[in-house]
């Protein structure tokens, strides 16, 4: 019968372009004590981890929720997208990428899936937050790149990621060791085109503290080290996933999401806090999933504007 449900629930994700895998409970003592063993590994920045990292994840699942018996993970087509500044009478194209912007309608679908099968079914679901990238390559979902990316069979890296536990307890247990990519043994095109270095070649583990989206996302002003030149997306960094070849069959133009005015440009590159932004455009900038970031907006969108526009 359990293996019934997870097969319904599989194909319906299917449906939607997603794949997914179960792994039992148990596992979540490894799942910590492998992701500790990296925090505590001997090149990481103390400070990036304290801030950044550390106290983002929670192994607690099963003392807040006793009767939690599965995590499923769940991998979700997620393409580039394309926005439009109209900065002084000219058009910039600028990039957000993949898993960024698809966040609520991903999670709103996957929430309606699973609810009319796991929910139907007698069973319950839970809100987690592992490490979802060890999560996807440890169930068997994915594999990871020279560039500690996530690779997820026919969808490359253009994708997103969602993790819940369940009291289901399935027949499967997709639990396994850790996988990198095969190509990756030989390829150094990720590690020549970082442009912050921070994909050595003396070691696996991305020197994270030094990798151009961690800036993105944090408000402090660029490290004066940082060629201009190098910013690429709105937020975050494509350098990587651009050039890999592994993403060579998933790559496609990016997709046209919004649009904003002279005005609507000038007030993000102002800094205007979003609060006393027109609700029009909020509704832009929440609909692309940057709300969060707002206040790193005039920052980034100004040094690409200027990017595109210095000769």
């Amino acid at each position: 019968m359990n293996s019934e449900i997870f097969f319904q629930l599989k194909t319906r994700l299917k449906e939607f372009g997603a794949e997914c895998r179960i792994v039992s409970a148990r596992h979540l003592p490894e799942l910590e004590s492998e992701y500790n063993s990296t925090l505590a590994g001997v090149h990481m920045d103390r400070q990036f981890v304290e801030e950044s990292i550390q106290n983002y994840v929670d192994f607690s699942v099963t003392r807040k929720y006793p009767s939690v018996r599965s995590i499923i993970v769940i991998a979700t087509p997620s393409p580039q997208i394309e926005v439009r500044f109209n900065h002084t009478g000219k058009i910039h194209l600028l990039k957000i990428p993949p898993h960024y912007s698809d966040r609520l309608k991903i999670n709103a679908n996957i929430t309606e899936i699973t609810s009319r099968v796991l929910d139907m079914n007698g069973y319950r679901t839970f809100p987690v937050v592992l490490p979802k990238k060890l999560l996807a390559v440890r169930s068997g979902l994915a594999r990871y790149g020279k560039n500690n990316i996530t690779y997820v069979p026919g969808m490359g890296s253009y994708h997103r990621l969602t993790a819940f536990a369940s009291d289901f307890q399935s027949d499967q247990d997709s639990w396994q060791g850790l996988q990198m990519l095969e190509r990756c043994k030989k390829c150094k095109a990720c590690q020549k085109n970082c442009p912050t270095g921070a994909i050595r070649p003396d070691r696996f583990l991305l020197k994270a503290e030094r990798c151009l989206t961690h800036f993105n996302e944090h408000l402090n002003p660029f490290p004066e080290w940082i060629d201009p030149g190098s910013h690429n997306s709105i937020i975050g960094c494509m350098r990587c996933q651009d050039i890999c070849p592994e993403n060579m069959e998933f790559r496609s133009a990016a997709i046209a999401a919004e649009s904003f005015s002279g005005k609507e440009t000038g007030l993000i590159l102002k800094g205007v806090p979003f609060e006393e932004l027109p609700e029009k455009l909020q509704l832009k900038i929440g609909h692309l999933g940057l709300q969060r970031y707002h206040k790193h907006l005039s920052r980034n969108i100004n040094v690409l504007i200027e990017n595109q526009t210095d000769p």
